[in-house]
């Protein structure tokens, strides 16, 4: 292939250096990255998640796609990630693009560039990523050049469930949509672009062809029908309504990559279910993935032990949007919790139906570490229940906290929603009244704490309450009835969601190609990270200056029928007349028949319940057939006998004292995700390691001193401790093998177990690293590193914990300062060797650097900072 300038990678550790927090967030080079020849592949994807790298890197569709196109004969995937802040600036002050992790190659250098579009406002970060990657922000600006020319701009495109719900908002930024599940799309994008490219087909032509495959959306080839709201197809070959994909789940794809650092869920999760058919009126997932699909308890079973084996994860989730629906995982988590009895795993599950809630369950959940329930009632009152079609009672509800405090749990959190249609104030103060009953009822167990969580309802596309209104000034008064009548009780912790989140989501969501405009001046006014709670103040400032100067203030659509009352009122001709009109969303099929919902929303006024059609009769929504698929409910499998708990092994035998080097990416690794990466790798080699007790237990590892993020170590130590005799050479042949780049092992000895811990035998620290003048002069060092040595204090003044000042005197800690280049150059390397007290303390080059520059008046400039090695006694 040809190679122009994009090509070349970027200089990785100039950008990402001192002065960037989190380094590691960047190193992409985590366990399950291959090397790979970017060069050779016909087709060069970039999967950029528009979220930090600790929300994206965990994110299982995101792996999964990553690791399927990898699979592909001929093409290649890397990933990108929303910088942080810090990143952020420095690309731009440096006018460096935005980079792949893997590769490190700018963004614009490859093929295609896939978001993950998820919630409304996440458009704003995606426009932050194409402007760091120096993509023109508008599809219609991307050009038309033959896609294997070098200066050919990357495809765009977005996918996820809220670019497939409603595309419109945002359709002028991309390329192309992906609607659906990706598993089986995506890799037929990329032979269809591979055959593009191999033609010299300009970008255009490929558009049009693209436009033939299911499940591909292209917004420029659909323009506005005479009415001016519905999506028509502008050439007659493409179809007129464009369908979702849907695709089986594949669980061994889970063990795709194993961050290096802490994510939001730093666990291996496997999929055991895609798709809800539960039915609830307010939920688009529901409406957006079925049918619903099963995935075999033998294939979830083996990929959890497979997972957790070539993971070294301490954790797994079990994950669907109804858990509890998958009626084979009472004897999948006990046959799980047999098998990895001895393991010290902990099993976790996302928000569950608490109608199905039972011992079995109860007893999988945790482990060693057990984590909090999570249940969701979602209305206070039985009555709103049945008109959302929770199908939920006060009775099951009661029934499952009690088998969960009967289990030991005492902390339950609880999902409610406020705005929800049909509500009157005595279904919101029905919710204080639910957690009050709960509590009460549940007293002759102990004492419930719940953690309740307020959200406000935002009327989502392709579902019966599409066309609800909602109103902020209500959502502010509903919750403040709650806030009093939540005051009165005890043992609650309770969050609402910012009413202005919610009025920024339901303002985007069910728009048309009219808010690409104020999508893009929003973003340029500093809308970005816009569900961050400290970015939320900021975000809203932009959106509504942005909604204002476009002049779409108030109620600019339509097609809202209004409040529940404006509903109630109308007669069944004019609902069917309003509802029959038509929506931006109309062009996307996602099977579920716009009629249906109507019907639907009918049964939501005389709050009639419909059963959920994965377990009784089929509720015709129209999703089931041929181009879809049908339910597919496996069916649960004996619940094996359950294996008692067993505590991890904390026996201490063996002490083993290793030297280790950490350099290169490694050196971009926290001491805190050191301990972490070095306690997967236990796990994955399989050595008796000891556990400490108590709530938390952890692998029994020590490390002498911690490490500064960002500093390279020539000779570190640590302890480790085992429940068995462990030769030396041993350790070194399992674990050698096991390690990253950067980490390796100089020498392994044992120790007695009952010897002075490792932090007490430290006894000097040795350093090395450069110095040069901020100003680029040249000045005679031997001067000034003479007067520093000649000093009969040096004095150090910093804060404690409390902030409170405190100075001392750390020249007894200074043993040698030592210059190891030419004195009179421009730059300085210098040797520090440094006492090391019994509490720790020692001097750092950082303190070197500071007095040599208030001798020498002028700022200095750290460089190549090594700790050499670590003294014991």
């Amino acid at each position: 292939m040809v190679v122009s300038a994009v090509d070349q990678p970027v200089d990785f550790y100039a950008l990402v250096g001192q002065g960037i927090k989190k380094p590691g967030r960047y190193m992409g080079c985590e366990l399950g990255v291959v090397p790979r020849n970017w060069n050779s592949a016909s087709v060069r994807w970039a999967l950029t998640y528009p979220e930090i790298y600790e929300v994206g890197s965990s994110n299982l569709g995101h792996v999964i796609l990553y690791s399927i196109l990898n699979a592909v004969p001929g093409q290649l995937c890397d990933r990108a990630y929303l910088p942080a802040a810090d990143l952020i600036d420095r690309l731009r002050k440096r006018k460096q693009p935005l980079f792949a992790v893997e590769s490190r190659l700018p963004l614009l250098a490859f093929d295609i560039l896939g978001f993950s579009l998820s919630y409304e406002l996440g458009v704003t970060n995606i426009l932050e990523m194409l402007d760091l990657s120096q993509v023109p922000i508008r599809a219609s600006n991307r050009g038309d050049l033959p896609l294997n020319d070098p200066a050919s701009i990357p495809l765009v495109f977005a996918g996820g469930p809220t670019a497939t719900s409603n595309p419109e908002p945002y359709a002028l930024f991309f390329d192309f949509i992906a609607l659906g599940d990706g598993e089986e799309l995506l890799p037929e994008i990329g032979l269809v672009v591979a055959q593009a490219k191999a033609k010299g087909w300009r970008r255009s032509q490929l558009l049009r062809d693209l436009a033939q495959v299911p499940g591909v959306y292209i917004p420029s080839l659909y323009g506005p029908g005479a009415d001016g709201v519905s999506l028509q197809p502008l050439y007659s070959e493409l179809p007129r309504r464009v369908l979702r994909r849907v695709a089986t789940p594949i669980p061994h794809y889970a063990t795709g990559l194993v961050p290096y650092v802490e994510t939001v869920h730093d666990r291996l999760t496997v999929e055991i279910r895609r798709g809800c058919t539960r039915g609830c009126r307010f939920c688009q997932p529901g409406m957006l993935t079925r049918p619903a699909r099963d995935v075999e308890p033998e294939a979830v079973i083996e990929a959890v032990e497979a997972g957790i084996k070539q993971t070294g994860y301490s954790d797994f989730s079990l994950l669907s949007l109804s858990c509890s629906d998958y009626l084979a995982l009472p004897a999948v988590g006990v046959e799980l919790r047999n098998r990895l009895i001895d393991q010290n795993i902990s099993l976790q599950l996302p928000s569950q139906r608490v109608d199905r809630f039972d011992h079995n369950i109860a007893h999988i959940l945790g482990g060693a570490r057990r984590s909090g329930l999570t249940f969701a009632p979602e209305a206070g009152t039985q009555r709103l229940r049945d008109i959302v079609n929770k199908g939920l009672t006060d009775d099951d509800l009661l029934k499952g906290i009690r088998i969960a405090m009967q289990n030991g749990y005492r902390k339950i959190k609880l999902y409610f929603m406020i705005g929800l249609p049909g509500e009157t104030d005595s279904d919101v103060l029905g919710i204080a009244k639910t957690c009050a009953m709960l509590q009460q009822s549940c007293r002759d167990l102990g004492r419930l704490n719940l953690n309740v969580t307020v959200s406000n309802f935002t009327p989502k596309p392709h579902t019966p309450f599409q066309w609800h209104s909602v109103s902020s000034d209500e959502f502010r008064r509903r919750q403040k009835l709650l806030r009093l009548a939540f005051k009165h009780l005890r043992g609650l912790k309770v969050n609402f969601t910012d009413v202005r989140l919610s009025a920024m989501e339901d303002f985007v969501g069910r728009g048309d190609r009219r808010l690409a405009p104020v999508i893009e001046a929003a973003w340029r006014a500093g809308a970005g990270m816009d569900s961050w709670f400290e970015a939320l103040d900021r975000a809203y400032t932009a959106w509504t200056s942005a909604i204002a100067d476009a002049g779409l203030n108030g109620k600019y659509r339509e097609l809202e029928v209004g409040s529940w009352s404006a509903v109630n009122a109308l007669d069944q001709e004019d609902l069917e007349a309003f509802c029959r009109q038509p929506l931006p969303w109309d062009h996307i099929d996602t099977g579920v028949d716009k009629t249906w919902l109507l019907e639907d929303l009918r049964r939501a006024l005389t709050a009639t319940i419909v059963p959920d059609c994965s377990f009784e009769g089929c509720s015709s929504c129209g999703v089931c057939g041929s181009e879809f698929g049908h339910n597919v409910v496996v069916s649960p499998p004996e619940v094996p006998r359950q294996v008692p708990r067993q505590a991890p092994l904390n026996s201490r035998i063996c002490r083993l004292r290793i030297q280790f080097t950490k350099t290169g990416p490694m050196a971009l690794l926290s001491h805190l995700d050191l301990i972490r990466t070095l306690e997967r790798i236990l796990r994955r080699s399989g050595l008796p390691i000891s556990f400490t007790g108590g709530f938390h237990p952890l692998p029994r590892i020590q490390i002498a001193l911690a490490l500064p993020l960002g500093v390279e170590a020539g000779g570190e130590w640590m302890d480790l401790e085992f429940t068995e005799s462990l030769a030396p050479a041993q350790l070194k042949e399992r674990l050698r093998p096991l390690l990253p780049e950067g980490l390796s092992l100089l020498s392994v000895l044992e120790v007695p177990i009952s010897g002075p811990s490792l932090s007490q035998q430290v006894r000097a620290s040795v350093w090395s690293f450069d110095l040069t003048l901020k100003s680029g002069m040249t000045i005679n060092w031997s001067i000034a590193i003479a007067t520093l040595l000649a000093a009969d204090k040096l004095i150090w003044h910093d804060t404690d914990k409390k902030g409170r000042s405190r100075q001392r005197d750390c020249r007894p800690a200074l043993r040698r300062l030592d210059i190891l280049s030419n004195p009179e150059g421009p730059r300085l390397r210098l040797r520090l060797e440094a006492k090391v007290d019994g509490m720790g303390r020692s001097l750092r080059p950082s303190q070197i650097q500071h007095w040599l520059e208030e001798q020498l008046r002028t700022p200095l400039v750290i460089h190549a900072l090594c700790r050499d090695r670590l003294e014991l006694a």
